[in-house]
C-alpha cells in the first residue's frame, strides 16, 4: 500500500491488475450482448402480439397497441435494446483505456436503463395481470380465456424483459464490485 501511495505521489499512474480487468470486461460484454438480444426479442414479441376471435359470435380482436402500458412497454423495449448496443460498442472501444469518467456514465447509464425497463415490465405485468384475471370492481372481463396466443405472446414478452431487467442489475453489481478496487489520486495542499 506504501508503494502505491508513493507512486501516486511522485506522480506515476497507477496500473490496475489484468486478471480482474478480463473477468469484468468479458462479463460486461457477455450481459450487455444478452440485454440487445432480450430486449429486442421482448420487443418483437410484443409488436407482433394480436389475436382474432369471435366471443359470442361477435368478431373481436386484441392487439399490443389496445393498452397505453402494452405500448410504453413495447417502446421501453426498443430503446433500452438500442442503448445497449451503443453501450456495447462504446465498451468495446475504450476496453483498454477506460478512465474514471467513462466507467462512471456506463454505470449510470446501466442503472438508469435498469430502471426504465422496470417501469416498462410493471406497467406491462400489470394490464396483463387484468387481462388475465380482470377486474369485477371496475366490470373489466378476463380476456386471456378468448385470446389464448396473444396473452401467451405478451406474457413471454414481459419474463424475457425482466430478464433484461436482471442483466442489467447485473451490470451494475458489477461496476458496484469493481469501483472499490479503483484507486483515487488525492492532491495533498499541505506542501503547496
Amino acid at each position: 500500500m506504501e508503494k502505491e501511495m508513493e507512486k501516486c505521489a511522485s506522480g506515476e499512474k497507477y496500473q490496475q491488475p489484468a486478471r480482474p480487468a478480463i473477468i469484468s470486461n468479458g462479463a460486461q460484454i457477455f450481459l450487455r450482448v444478452l440485454v440487445v438480444v432480450c430486449s429486442a426479442s421482448a420487443a418483437y414479441l410484443m409488436f407482433t402480439s394480436k389475436e382474432e376471435t369471435l366471443v359470442y359470435d361477435l368478431p373481436m380482436s386484441a392487439t399490443w397497441s389496445d393498452s397505453p402500458s402494452t405500448v410504453y412497454g413495447a417502446y421501453v423495449d426498443v430503446v433500452v435494446g438500442a442503448s445497449a448496443l451503443v453501450s456495447l460498442f462504446i465498451t468495446l472501444i475504450t476496453m483498454r483505456q477506460r478512465g474514471h469518467t467513462i466507467y462512471f456514465l456506463l454505470f449510470l447509464h446501466d442503472l438508469v436503463m435498469m430502471s426504465l425497463q422496470l417501469g416498462g415490465c410493471v406497467a406491462a405485468t400489470s394490464i396483463g395481470y387484468v387481462a388475465k384475471h380482470g377486474f369485477e370492481q371496475a366490470g373489466w372481463l378476463a380476456i386471456c380465456d378468448h385470446f389464448c396466443s396473444f396473452c401467451t405472446r405478451a406474457k413471454t414478452s414481459v419474463t424475457i424483459a425482466f430478464g433484461s431487467t436482471v442483466m442489467l442489475f447485473a451490470l451494475c453489481i458489477i461496476f458496484a464490485i469493481n469501483s472499490r478496487h479503483m484507486h483515487v489520486h488525492v492532491i495533498s495542499t499541505a506542501n503547496v
